[in-house]
């Protein structure tokens, strides 16, 4: 019998809890339920014999991508999702012992280093910043060279599940021969039994993709050092063209002969290093240097009125000019006037960006995420009115809204909210979930906007929104007709349980805590829990 260890299962808890389990979806109640009941869930986890197990079905949609096409994106059961957490936490230190080291600066994403909050990877931020930094500097040794850049077709879809298998053993060990045994036969039941593809979005994908890529690298080692790679983004620079050539050709036939892994025709080019400084953008230095001339704007507007007001008639401001005056202005202005440099700079990225006609999604997702920290709201008009651009970040586009929206923001841009919920957009299931988790939010409470089947697609959401309106009716109707429900939309039923009188909750609730799997008893009995404190 082969079962996860208590420790790794305390881990997975702890960073699904504290991360999302797919980073491309809303994180699940059912985890906080979970948490709630975790004595009986681990033990009911720890009993299962892994060589036997059959994880259900992910949840698949497919995510807009910036092209106008789709990335299919996966959510993992929350029982399947603890379960392929530990089984990776359990492996994630021989993956990271297999690759390359991280002080050689080749390797640039994701450096495996899990903490006891459950975090899995470096949280110092700094692996974008060398990959910019070594290809800066890979740039200026081959001046009058080339660079190969290579990216992979569908990567995450496309790995090979019996190469996981034998990495892990290679990585470590016999040792280690039985997880790779499992791993794959975990991959292979959430794919029906086809051996291609492990979830995209759980963070658990990201340690298996970095095996698969530990192997690419050290096929490039054997050749060169002069090379970086983020995630399936690679470059190699070599003296010529023809030195370009037989190395792609080598690495092409390395890839799909022992990972069955094709490179994209649109991103793997030969170019010119001069070339390739004319298309190479770094957006995160760009944006600092425009919020540092932001200060700077600020800071001499500010230095100019308080000159002014001392000058005589008939005196030069520019010959008063004090450059050391100024500058303790800027540094003032750098630090206490951050917000409002950020809002402007924020919104100014934003509007330029939305007049592409295809802004860099990179840039976009990280205006969302700051505005998000610092909640910032001169974005907001310029989001909300940006919406059919902003599809392809949707994620980041509602979680940021999350943060800023209250009643008075959700009434003044009603009009701008309602079109959004009357976008033909709203047909892709995708797009769909995320603008009812954002309906989610208690905010919506003061308006009227519509939530039944024709506009909400999926039955769990409009569960999720019967529980934010309190709506006791929609709740009711589902009373008898539970158990003919899947798994997510039955758990988000009796999540919405609370909107119905103690009485007649509480004695529907057990009979389904009995009646239910081990994440349902979960919910109800966490329910049953928060009811009975309220009183």
């Amino acid at each position: 019998m082969f079962s996860v260890t208590a420790k790794a299962l305390e881990w997975a808890l702890k960073h699904v809890t504290r991360f999302y389990s797919s980073d491309f979806f809303p994180a699940p109640f059912e985890f906080r339920a979970i948490s709630h009941q975790w004595t009986s869930v681990k033990g009911h986890l720890e009993s299962l014999n892994l060589e036997e197990y059959t994880p259900r079905s992910p949840i698949a949609l497919l995510a807009p991508k910036p092209n106008g096409t789709f990335r299919v994106v996966h959510q993992l059961d929350p029982l399947d999702a603890l379960l392929y957490t530990a089984l990776v936490y359990e492996i994630c230190e021989r993956v990271e012992n297999y690759r390359i080291p991280a002080s050689q600066e080749i390797a640039c994403s994701y450096r495996i280093t899990p903490d006891v909050n459950g975090s899995l990877f470096d949280t110092n931020g700094e692996g974008w910043q060398q990959y910019t930094r070594r290809t800066h500097e890979l740039c200026k040794k081959y001046r009058t060279g080339v660079v190969i850049t290579c990216d992979f077709v569908d990567f995450y879809n496309q790995i090979y599940t019996h190469r996981i298998r034998n990495l892990i053993g290679e990585a470590g060990g016999r040792a280690y021969e039985q997880h790779g045994k499992i791993i794959e036969r975990f991959l292979l039941a959430l794919n029906t039994q086809t051996s291609r593809g492990v979830p995209v979005g759980p963070a658990p994908s990201i340690i298996l993709a970095e095996l698969i890529m530990a192997d690419v690298d050290k096929k490039i080692l054997n050749q060169t050092r002069d090379f970086v790679r983020w995630v399936d983004d690679i470059r190699v620079f070599v003296k010529s063209r023809a030195e370009a050539e037989t190395m792609l050709h080598d690495l092409t036939d390395f890839v799909h002969g022992n990972h069955r892994l094709v490179f994209s025709g649109e991103k793997t080019r030969i170019i010119s290093v001069r070339r390739f400084n004319e298309l190479f953008e770094d957006d995160e230095a760009k944006e600092n240097e425009r919020i540092k001339a932001k200060a700077q704007e600020l800071a001499l507007e500010k230095y100019y009125e308080e000159l002014t007001e001392n000058l005589g008639p008939y005196d030069d401001p520019d010959e008063a000019f004090d450059q050391d005056e100024f500058q303790e202005i800027l540094e003032k202005i750098a630090k206490t006037g951050k917000f409002d440099i950020l809002s402007k700079v924020y919104a100014e990225l934003l509007e330029a960006e939305l007049e592409k006609p295809f802004p860099e999604l990179a840039l976009l997702r990280r205006i969302f995420r700051n505005a998000s920290r610092y909640r910032i709201r001169s974005i907001l008009p310029i989001a909300l009115n940006g919406f059919e651009t902003l599809v392809p970040v949707v994620r980041e586009f509602v979680l940021y809204l999350h943060k800023v929206v209250d009643e008075k923001v959700v009434k003044k841009y009603e009009k701008q909210f309602r079109n959004i919920v009357d976008s033909p957009r709203m047909q892709i299931p995708y797009i769909n979930m995320w603008i009812a988790y954002l309906l989610q939010n208690e905010a919506f409470n003061e308006v009227d906007l519509p939530t039944d089947e024709k506009v909400i697609l999926q039955l769990r959401d409009r569960a999720l929104l019967a529980r934010r309106r309190s709506d006791r009716t929609w709740v009711k109707g589902y009373k008898n007709r539970l158990d003919v429900l899947g798994p997510w939309e039955k758990r988000a039923v009796l999540y919405a349980a609370s909107v119905l009188s103690q009485d007649e909750a509480i004695h529907w609730l057990e009979i389904a805590a009995a009646r239910g799997d081990a994440v349902e008893s979960a919910v109800a009995k966490c329910v049953i829990s928060e009811m009975k404190s309220d009183t």
